[in-house]
């Protein structure tokens, strides 16, 4: 491994929006010893074509890795992982981007500090497709109001809360990831099973210590097609990490609230393939609130069926809706653009 460099592995799947964002963040870190890896997980945008542009003139080592789809986002952060050479290394989607001079804080950190196993933050900005921040969203994670966290906090915040803190940004030393076989090609989630496996480790391994900040080190981008918007998903997710890491737990009172959420706008067939993902999906069917949940879900999708008939509203993008009477007859209508009141673009923090 090449001391003092950092790996930086992304991942992008119909991104091409947002390349150019994303990798000047990387320019705007300031620190020469980089080396970026891109997979592009089959995209059917241009993408390829964005980043083989930009290669070009990118005045820092660029890694495209070409692949077809699999969809499995730890599988491919490993295919990346692979291909890096760097000491230390982090880990971004292509539509999100890196704060560069917190970033560059954190590279100076772990330089000066052999013994720091990886820096994170407490705090994660939101921004929209067009880069400017979320003023409404403050961005505290529920890590920042725990003083000086152990390794206890960081696991129980990962049960309890499901996340402790956000990948993209953090910083970790390649020798730990390599020590915990990097991400699980077999589990749905990524994010939340590296962590895991990390906090497990080091809780075995008192000689690494680790920092938290409380300034956000990266801006996560919120549009269409986030990913944390695919409820069964993060499920189905949850309910694996629960059954390998916490099998004789009860559920975290968390996931059952997503799951009587889920079950409100959900269809019966769509319930039926939450509840037979796993074995632990399955044993949520034991709980109260949940069961209370699906008999009311059934009843409201009867009635609902019947309303349907008289009177349904489609979106159908960002502004255009489409209502239906009776069935047969429709008619469209332009919802109001909201006027942006986001002010402050993410390059000028």
């Amino acid at each position: 491994m090449n001391k003092d460099l950092l790996s930086i592995c992304c991942l992008g799947f119909n991104h091409s929006a947002f390349i150019k964002d994303n990798l000047e963040s990387i320019l705007n870190i300031n620190y020469k010893n980089i080396e970026v890896i891109v997979v592009d997980d089959g995209s059917s945008d241009n993408s390829i074509e964005v980043l083989n542009t930009i290669k070009k003139t990118y005045p820092l080592s660029l890694k495209i890795i070409n692949q077809k789809n699999t969809g499995n986002i730890g599988l491919n952060f490993n295919n990346a992982i692979k291909e890096a050479t760097g000491e230390l290394i982090t880990f971004i989607s292509l539509d999100d981007v890196f704060h560069s001079k917190v970033m560059l804080q954190q590279l100076n950190e772990l330089n000066n500090q052999p013994n720091l196993a990886f820096i994170a933050s407490s705090k994660a900005l939101s921004i929209n497709d067009s880069g400017y921040v979320d003023e409404t969203r403050p961005g505290e994670l529920l890590l920042s109001k725990i003083k000086n966290p152990q390794i206890d906090d960081l696991i129980h915040l990962e049960f309890e809360q499901i996340g402790a803190f956000y990948l993209q940004g953090s910083i970790f030393r390649r020798s730990i990831i390599d020590s915990i076989y990097g991400f699980d090609n077999d589990m749905t989630g990524d994010d939340i099973v590296l962590r895991i496996k990390l906090f497990n480790y080091l809780k075995c391994h008192p000689e690494w210590s680790f920092q938290i900040i409380n300034q956000n080190n990266v801006f996560y981008r919120l549009h269409e097609n986030n990913i944390h918007k695919n409820s069964a998903r993060q499920i189905k997710i949850v309910t694996e990490v629960w059954e390998r890491y916490w099998p004789n737990q009860e559920a975290p009172e968390l996931l059952i609230n997503w799951v009587c959420g889920y079950i409100k706008g959900a269809s019966f067939e769509q319930i039926i393939r939450l509840f037979t993902a796993n074995k632990k999906s399955t044993e949520l069917l034991n709980n109260i609130r949940i069961q209370a949940a699906i008999k009311k879900s059934i009843r409201n999708e009867f009635i609902s069926s019947i309303t349907k008939f008289i009177y349904s509203r489609k979106k159908v993008n960002e502004f255009k809706r489409v209502i239906t009477l009776f069935s047969f007859i429709k008619f469209s209508y332009n919802k109001n653009k909201e006027k942006n009141t986001n002010t402050i673009h993410f390059t000028k923090y």
